[in-house]
């Protein structure tokens, strides 16, 4: 027991170092990336982004497996021979707490490795977005028309070719926008979803909290080995408890789905008004489709 707990700690704690140099290594390289992407898509930038998370959710993986051989396994393969009145009972327990609990801050870690990658991508969209915000501020009362030479004030961002016809005259102008405007259409999708990630995680973590109550229940379905039937009908007992939850799981998930879509389209008509209509038909699309 005491060389298993070992060799799982330091196996997690060379795993973090590992996932740690890998993040600092990267994000001078992402930056430098976004920076130098000309594409308005930010696609090879968003390639590499996936692709680092990629690789640290492959390590949180990697410790998933390990945990179920080493851990998991081997706590079963003992409690074939160790049970509640055994003198190793208690050290068995204390062995499962602290591996459990190293994982759990270890999963933690990753996890916010990965979102600090992710929530950094999502301060250059703000960033990107107020500053389209910022230049036709300081640009919606130069736009003159070019027969009379009256301002034609800008009343709402447009970030395509559009006719503005002149109060004065009646002419019809051509406004081109400026590329940094012509931007907005690329951005917003991504800008709205990340200013509800917060919504798209309660959403997602429910959905985990669902897998997670079934492999627990799993897992005390295969602890009654060789227990006595008081012991078996505690753990049948824990069982329908759990069964209880993880249908509480199943129910609200789709809840809180439907709570980040709502959110997401509001986000969406904040940031391009204009397609409101376009934006409520596909969230009543997607409202169906997902149940």
């Amino acid at each position: 027991i005491e060389e298993t707990e070992k060799r799982w700690l330091v196996f997690l704690n060379r795993l973090e170092e590992k996932a740690k140099a890998f993040t600092t290594a990267a994000v001078p390289e992402l930056d430098a990336l976004r920076r130098s992407d000309d594409d308005v898509y930010k696609s090879a930038y968003n390639r590499a982004l996936a692709g680092v998370c990629g690789e640290l959710e492959a390590i949180l993986d990697k410790a998933r497996e390990v945990r179920e051989e080493k851990i998991v396994d081997f706590k079963y393969e003992l409690r074939e021979t160790i049970d509640a009145h055994h003198p190793l009972s208690r050290r068995l327990h204390a062995f499962v707490s602290v591996c459990e609990e190293a994982h759990d801050r270890f999963t933690k870690t990753i996890t916010s490795l990965s979102d600090g990658l992710r929530n950094a991508s999502a301060e250059d969209l703000e960033k990107e977005y107020q500053a389209i915000l910022e230049s036709f501020n300081a640009e919606k009362n130069s736009f003159k028309c070019s027969q009379c030479g009256a301002i034609l004030p800008m009343e709402r961002l447009f970030f395509m070719e559009v006719h503005i016809a002149c109060a004065s005259c009646g002419a019809q102008n051509n406004f081109q926008p400026s590329s940094q405007a012509r931007n907005l259409q690329f951005i917003a999708n991504d800008l709205a979803r990340k200013r509800c990630e917060n919504l798209y995680e309660e959403y997602a973590n429910e959905r985990q909290k669902e897998r997670d109550i079934y492999r627990r229940s799993h897992e005390l379905k295969l602890s009654t080995i060789g227990k006595s039937d008081k012991e078996k009908s505690a753990i049948e007992k824990e069982r329908e408890r759990l069964a209880a939850q993880r249908q509480e799981a199943i129910d609200n998930a789709p809840k809180l789905y439907i709570k980040y879509l709502r959110a997401f389209y509001d986000e969406l008509n904040v940031i391009l008004p204009e397609f409101r209509d376009h934006h409520e038909r596909r969230f009543l699309e997607e409202r169906r489709a997902s149940g």
